[in-house]
């Protein structure tokens, strides 16, 4: 017979008769076969990607410092086993923190226990079937996810998980598809897609037309092609046989209309941006770090040769694992998150391989935790830290044969050996085939010291970086060079077609309003938006003209509250429905005026005109001079008065007591008391700290000598009082955080600090946990502060 393999396993293909060699890269980039012949003729061919690995010229290196252990250096694994003889202790300093599972009892498992050193790239491995799986997913990852993240998982039967206050979230990476239909491509699943769609928003010819990012969105309808519905393609239901994919015959393949398409960056449309790989984006966006960093770690993770826009059904699962550690590794990264991978070289050549092994260390040196289940050995012994399952499969297997360094594991397969040699084995010493199997590899090396990744190099701002909100700057606008013409005769629409109401309406308001009173220079420096505020800009905007409409403009005016009646504005003022006017496609019966309340001491009204005829008559104008006599009236008000308008900053303490400030109809369902403990609480906290009265929703306490707040009280919230704490980063971990309840939470995206928000609803919430966590808080903030004055002093 004949055997054909596809296949990256060193061992099996040096075992092989002829080899076929693809390359020289991947995708659009390979194609070719780079060489050909028996093992030992590949290996010599110049050319081959996998004959420097044959030969050994080219191999992935032992670490000689492993993570967890100190500065010691590792041994070759060449060791000799001697009687009574134990592995030579690498660790030189503190032992690292770890995560334990305790009694763990799922399947075959037989009350493991195992510690999992933090901060460490740890490799779970062992003979197939011997309980990896059962171990680290059925139990560890469902416990942490339902602990961390309230996950409907049931963790597999276990006495505990300790450690979880060190880490943050658990993070499971498989091989499970992106998505299930064309609309999801690794694109959008990093997250670069939204950055690029952002980009393309500030470019000029976008912002002339008036396309903000949602038009660049293939999912929602506007730039999108709406015979596809932006999938590009079109679904042909075949009867007895699954569906049919075809091209598009309207956008051929491009998911977007004409009129978005013509806005391009560097000659290249959004369409072309989806249709290139991932090396030829990041040359694109080279000079714009937000967008290149994310494409950067396709890149990294060997993923340079895929389709930005390739439809995530059509990856395979290795691919789509690789796309989810990009997207973890271009996510702002907090630490303390433990990664779960199973087998992740399924399918990988030795290169792939190596950059893969770079991007696990490199979650590792950011603070984080990589757990993988894994048999290749050359991911085994790059390890800090390796758990040996077995000895056997099944009922032979389920427990921990051996945990340590490579090297230790080398050496308990030596004490067995020697053991079974001298016939007085030990029962209490398990046979581990990882240790046999792995101490040949430790030996023929290469042995390297592992350098950390080099962020701050990553990082580095190059001199012709730009930032997203920075392209197209230098372009000047027409609004903003000549705003009247704009707004008056040019008056292009949000659609980027040309508005059909009477650009006479804007002057003749605009000119009125400043002969009536005493305003700012009217602004007309944005593409929609015409202001007029009030002499003293710190009193508010009076009137605002929405000009990005195609048949209406919206004229508003701020004035005091409950200074006009809709009906009376309605009946007075005789702006006919939409349905009253057949010359207009647009339609409704609704009146064209409306006056609504705003929260606080404002009134709104508002009104849509097409016509100047509309607008210029007797009642139209008598209107505009009583708002701005009421405007004016509000503002000297304001000054002359200003607890009639802003209450908390003359009451402080006693406004924020009071059950003044909620919503209209929505009075607060917590007590005064509540409210009054939860300041007595923090005062005691906080001895000598400042509480800050003077906002209309917010209390802030600063610690002594700081402005900087620890704690801030929202306090006209209805359903209760949130209490949001501020801190340096990585100060507290989630799993520390959820043992308060169920609605704590923690913001880690903020790049200045951490935020724990606490609800309380009722004085029985302010329980003695949660008094001593905010102890064990506000001294911890403290200390942080304080080391970082002595840094900055040193």
């Amino acid at each position: 017979n004949t055997l054909l393999l596809v296949e990256h396993d060193k061992e099996v293909i040096a075992g092989a008769d002829q080899l076929l060699d693809f390359g020289p890269r991947a995708g659009e980039f390979g194609g070719q076969v780079v060489a050909r012949g028996t093992p030992a003729a590949v290996a010599k061919q110049k050319g081959s990607v996998t004959g420097p690995y044959l030969s050994g010229t080219k191999a992935i290196a032992v670490p000689t410092n492993r993570r967890g252990q100190g500065g010691a250096k590792a041994e070759s694994g060449k060791r000799k086993a001697e009687k009574g003889r134990k592995p030579a202790a690498l660790t030189t300093g503190p032992a690292p923190l770890t995560l334990d599972i305790v009694g763990a009892r799922h399947n075959n498992l037989r009350n493991v226990s195992v510690e999992i050193p933090l901060g460490t790239f740890t490799v779970v491995t062992g003979v197939s079937g011997s309980g990896k799986s059962s171990l680290v997913e059925d139990v560890l990852y469902n416990a942490l996810a339902r602990t961390l993240h309230r996950a409907r998982t049931f963790a597999a039967p276990h006495d505990a998980i300790r450690g979880v206050q060190h880490i943050n979230k658990v993070i499971r990476v498989d091989q499970q598809p992106l998505g299930n239909t064309p609309t999801s491509n690794p694109a959008t699943y990093t997250g670069v897609f939204e950055q690029i769609r952002e980009l393309y928003a500030h470019l000029p010819e976008a912002k002339l037309r008036g396309y903000t990012a949602r038009r660049f969105s293939f999912n929602v309808p506007g730039g999108r092609c709406e015979k596809c519905e932006g999938n590009g393609q079109l679904r042909i239901e075949m009867h007895f046989l699954p569906d049919v994919w075809v091209e598009c015959d309207e956008c051929r393949g491009k998911r977007y209309n004409p009129e978005t398409l013509a806005v391009k960056f560097r000659g290249q449309s959004i369409a072309d941006v989806l249709d290139m790989s991932a090396s030829r984006a990041v040359e694109l966006f080279a000079n714009i770090p937000k967008v290149r960093r994310t494409l950067q770690t396709l890149c990294d993770v060997g993923l340079d040769y895929l389709r930005l826009g390739q439809a995530a059904p059509t990856l395979s699962g290795g691919e789509a694992q690789r796309v989810k550690l990009a997207a973890e590794l271009a996510r702002p990264d907090t630490g303390q998150t433990l990664y779960l991978l199973d087998e992740p070289t399924t399918g990988l050549h030795f290169d792939d391989l190596a950059k893969l092994l770079d991007v696990l260390n490199r979650l590792v040196d950011l603070g984080n935790t990589v757990v993988v289940i894994e048999h290749n050995l050359d991911v085994v012994k790059t390890a800090d830290w390796v758990i040996d399952m077995g000895p056997e499969a099944g009922e032979g297997g389920g427990q921990v044969v051996a945990a340590g360094t490579p090297e230790e594991v080398v050496a308990h397969a030596e004490r067995w050996q020697a053991a079974t040699k001298r016939k007085k084995n030990d029962a209490a010493l398990l046979r581990s085939y990882t240790g046999e199997m792995l101490a040949e590899v430790l030996a023929a090396g290469p042995h390297a010291e592992r350098k950390p990744h080099d962020f701050a190099a990553a990082e580095a701002k190059r001199d012709e970086d730009l930032d997203l909100h920075e392209v197209g700057a230098e372009a000047k606008m027409p609004w903003q060079s000549d705003g009247r013409r704009w707004h008056t005769t040019d008056r292009v629409g949000r659609d980027g077609k040309p508005c059909r109401w009477d650009g006479r309406i804007i002057s003749a308001v605009v000119d009125r309003i400043h002969e009536l009173g005493e305003f700012s220079p009217t602004n007309w420096a944005t593409r929609s938006v015409v202001e007029i505020s009030a002499d003293k800009k710190t009193d508010g905007w009076f009137f605002h003209a929405i000009t990005g409409e195609p048949w209406l403009v919206k004229l508003k005016f701020r004035v005091a509250k409950k200074s006009f009646q809709r009906e009376d504005l309605v009946a007075k003022l005789d702006l006919k429905p939409l349905n009253e006017m057949p010359d207009l496609p647009v339609y409704g019966s609704e009146p064209r005026v409306k006056c609504k309340n705003l929260r606080g001491p404002w009134q709104e009204v508002q009104l849509a005109v097409h016509a100047l005829e509309e607008i210029d008559r007797p009642a139209f104008w008598e209107f505009l001079e009583a708002a701005v006599r009421g405007f004016e009236k509000f503002t000297h008000r304001a000054q002359q008065k200003p607890d009639d308008v802003m209450p908390w900053k003359v009451l402080g303490q006693k406004w924020h007591l009071s059950r003044k400030g909620f919503p209209p109809g929505k009075p607060a369902k917590w007590s005064t008391e509540l409210l009054e403990e939860l300041c007595e609480l923090l005062d005691e906290i906080a001895d000598g700290g400042e509480f800050l009265w003077n906002n209309q929703q917010l209390v802030h306490l600063c610690p002594r000598g700081s402005s900087e707040p620890w704690a801030t009280l929202q306090t006209k919230q209805v359903a209760s009082v949130p209490l949001v704490l501020n801190g340096p980063k990585q100060l507290f971990a989630m799993g520390r955080v959820a043992a308060l309840g169920d609605e704590v939470q923690l913001h880690t995206d903020r790049p200045e600090g951490d935020r724990i928000v606490l609800q309380f609803r009722t004085p029985e919430d302010i329980t003695p946990a949660i008094t001593e966590f905010l102890r064990e808080h506000y001294a911890a903030v403290i200390g942080a502060r304080k080391s970082m004055t002595r840094q900055r002093l040193a």
